[in-house]
């Protein structure tokens, strides 16, 4: 008897350690800001790898998604230009992840922007149109929108973008959304820098009110169940989310509080 309730909870372990298992690694998460701190106006970035940002213009920490969150309402946070960006264009491969509440919305607004100096414009960026689609830009300025789903006001909305030279993949809220054809060479960009509440740069397509949490950029393509597991258990599930004190906070807890 003992030793099948030994073997059954034996199982459960395995069972439970495999679904947490990822085809991305720790490595591969380049970028994260949690929101949950601040020191001043510098957001700190929690992968560990250096990139810490700042907060220009109007915005402060306000109850986000998990924890605390950035509140823009004129102001943006943004990276200074470096080569965090060199491991996406080794592997060919990005996702782009953000919590987001819009309290306003009249044109386009610009949650996560990469912008390479020697791109030009628009490399990779997910947006809202003004239709309240979801809008972006795969590694090169063609840009994309679907047209078959709608955010709307003060609602969360996970949003994440998927791409690897071939496809941009959109999943809102753990769920696949819809694809677009990209079909192009993988650029190789040397340095770029980080906008979040802007689109294309510090002044442009910038949210006029909003609150935006768990920014995470991965050099890897997420599948669609890592994108729901990050989404239920607060991104990135692959770090130690203990330490964090957020595996407490679910999916169906974060409804029924806003």
């Amino acid at each position: 008897m003992r030793r099948n309730l030994f073997l059954l909870g034996l199982t459960a372990i395995c069972i439970f350690a495999v679904s947490l298992s990822h085809a991305f690694e720790e490595e591969d998460i380049l970028v994260y800001y949690s929101f949950d701190k601040m020191s001043g106006n510098k957001v700190t970035d929690d992968s560990g790898n250096g990139n810490d940002a700042e907060l220009t213009g109007k915005g402060s920490l306000v109850n986000g998604a998990f924890n605390k969150g950035i509140h823009l309402n004129g102001g943006i946070v943004q990276m200074a230009q470096n080569d965090f960006i060199v491991p996406i264009g080794e592997k060919t491969e990005i996702t782009m992840e953000a919590w987001f509440y819009l309290n306003q919305h009249a044109s386009y607004d610009g949650i996560i922007s990469i912008e390479a100096a020697a791109g030009g414009c628009c490399e990779f960026r997910t947006m809202v149109n003004p239709g309240f689609n979801p809008f972006w830009d795969a590694g090169h300025h063609a840009d994309k929108s679907l047209g078959n789903f709608k955010f709307e006001l003060k609602e969360w909305y996970h949003y994440v973008l998927v791409a690897d030279g071939k496809d941009g993949k959109i999943y809102v809220n753990g769920k696949f959304i819809g694809s677009q054809p990209e079909n192009f060479k993988w650029p190789k960009f040397k340095e770029a820098a980080i906008y979040i509440g802007a689109g294309e740069n510090p002044n442009l397509h910038k949210v006029e009110d909003a609150i935006i949490d768990e920014v995470v950029i991965y050099a890897a393509a997420l599948t669609e169940k890592e994108v729901r597991e990050n989404m239920e258990l607060s991104i990135p599930v692959v770090l130690d989310v203990e330490a964090r004190g957020k595996l407490a906070v679910t999916w169906g807890e974060l409804k029924t509080n806003f």
